[in-house]
């Protein structure tokens, strides 16, 4: 049960943002550098390298739901009753993700020389385990707010703190990238210009390769190569160490308050039924979320905001390195400005919301989200690719990180106080996210490997993050017009009395 107008202490504030600390390690990773990894350090074809993106995607997707329907579960067992049925997946889902993440994001082991199809299927099969215990942390840890307390601005506190580690992450996986990829990297062969004939498993590929030249005449490559791929493997062990020992202190520190039992609640809606100044809480069955319009709305928004986030962070980086040829250290330092702007915006919206709502501010987020494409569609000047990229990378920051403090809160907001099914509802957010996401990426790699596409100079990936990045935010937008006359939630507990239907509330109608 959630505590009741009790105050949380810092330090447990604290030690629950950090339960997510690993999740967010292996998410940026994986929506900023897997493709960049398959693509150019491995060098697979777009599509194979959508494939396994796809693979894991759907996994996490379907997942997820079944997932949330265990972390739902009430175990008549004293010991997990104790330590916490959500801390318990929390601590599987930690050890199925430390031993597949990194066979992720390093050459095949025993099998480089095999041929793509036969890695696919490896890479794959890793792809696949490691989101499945991606989500058993993700939904054990989500569903803990509403467990954790019933206040409305503590709820939105933990997840601004949750989204503040989720920064601190994702600037940690960029710095150890910066200098992972800023070492190394140079020979003293002549250079043939700047475009080079890589031989890869399916023959050869053309790849824009921009030079620049040293001090002492050596050619420095300002583009990811093969030679980058066990360095993209360091930083992948190194986020394992990290992020393992995080979820150890959130295991420690964070106390899951013990469940009721069946037996328990039953007996607790007697007692009510005889006092009748007490009403017992609507308790909220699987099937009749999906009778709730507002899970719908707020399932979308969620998606437009993963959309948002995780197609931008995605190609961001082929975008500067394919299109604008920029060296090789901007795929760390162009999503490091994206974040530490997003952590900043996150402070400002946050006192928006608490002034209009979050209506208003998930509409701001999109809003500034979709200039920011729209500039990065249309200004190709010189200006732009100096510093001018930069400010864009900033505003996408700002507007992502806003739109997922703000879609987390409404889904919170929707829970209320039936957190009987907290992680089922998360479950759902998740499979409607995975599964859009999925498809969405497969369509952009299988479009990208035409041969139009792969020229040197081709447009495609700031067509991509111009439209596929916009679309997102627009549809968000309508979404929140479709919400103007409601609230999100509904008070359950107002709809019953002695488990008859209140007349004097409207039941079917979303009030707060």
């Amino acid at each position: 049960m959630a505590a009741e107008g009790k105050s949380m202490r810092w330090y447990t504030k604290l030690a629950y943002g950090v339960g997510h600390f690993y999740n967010d390690l292996c998410a940026a990773m994986w929506f900023t550098y897997l493709l960049i990894f398959y693509d150019k350090a491995l060098q697979f074809t777009g599509v194979t390298a959508g494939a396994i993106l796809l693979a894991g995607q759907l996994a996490d997707g379907v997942a997820t739901p079944l997932v949330g329907i265990l972390c739902d579960m009430k175990f008549n067992n004293k010991y997990i009753i104790r330590y916490g049925r959500r801390k318990m997946w929390h601590v599987l889902g930690t050890v199925i993700v430390a031993l597949c993440f990194p066979f992720v994001f390093n050459p095949c082991v025993g099998c480089s020389d095999a041929s793509e199809t036969q890695q696919t299927i490896y890479f794959c099969f890793f792809s696949i385990v490691h989101n499945i215990g991606w989500a058993f942390v993700q939904i054990a840890h989500l569903s803990l707010i509403p467990d954790l307390t019933s206040e409305k601005k503590q709820r939105t506190e933990l997840t601004s703190i949750r989204y503040g580690f989720s920064v601190i992450a994702n600037l940690g996986v960029y710095v150890m990238t910066f200098f992972f990829l800023g070492t190394g990297g140079s020979s003293c062969e002549p250079s043939n210009g700047n475009s080079t004939i890589l031989n890869g498993n399916n023959g050869s590929t053309i790849l824009y390769t921009s030079t620049d030249t040293t001090e002492d005449g050596c050619i420095e490559e300002s583009s990811v190569g093969p030679e980058d791929a066990s360095k993209f493997g360091a930083v992948a062990l190194a986020c394992t160490g990290i992020g393992v020992f995080m979820h150890i202190i959130f295991q420690i520190v964070v106390r899951e308050e013990p469940y009721e039992t069946t037996k328990d609640s039953q007996q607790k809606i007697d007692s009510s039924q005889c006092d009748p100044e007490k009403s017992p809480k609507k308790t909220m069955k699987k099937l009749d979320w999906f009778k709730e319009l507002p899970l719908y709305q707020v399932a979308v928004l969620y998606m437009c905001t993963r959309l948002f986030v995780n197609l931008y962070q995605s190609y961001i980086v082929l975008y500067v390195q394919s299109y604008l040829h920029l060296p090789k250290v901007t795929v760390a330092t162009i999503p490091f400005v994206m974040y530490i702007a997003g952590f900043i915006g996150s402070t400002i919206m946050k006192y928006i919301n608490n002034k209009a709502g979050r209506k208003v501010t998930f509409s701001l987020g999109c809003l500034v989200g979709l200039i920011a494409c729209i500039w990065l569609g249309l200004d190709q000047t010189t200006p732009f690719r100096t510093w001018g990229v930069y400010v864009v990378a900033a505003m996408l920051g700002v507007g992502g990180s806003t739109l997922l403090i703000t879609s987390l809160s409404f889904t919170a907001d929707l829970i209320g106080n039936n957190v009987e099914g907290s992680a089922f509802v998360y479950g759902f957010m998740s499979l409607v996210d995975k599964v859009s996401n999925g498809i969405i990426f497969m369509v952009i790699q299988t479009i990208g490997d035409h041969p139009e596409n792969q020229e040197d100079g081709s447009s495609y990936y700031r067509l991509v993050m111009m439209y596929a990045c916009g679309a997102p935010c627009l549809l968000g937008i309508l979404v929140i017009l479709t919400l103007i006359n409601r609230h999100v939630g509904r008070n359950r507990d107002k709809c019953l009395i002695n488990g008859i239907e209140n007349p004097a509330i409207n039941c079917n109608d979303t009030v707060m």
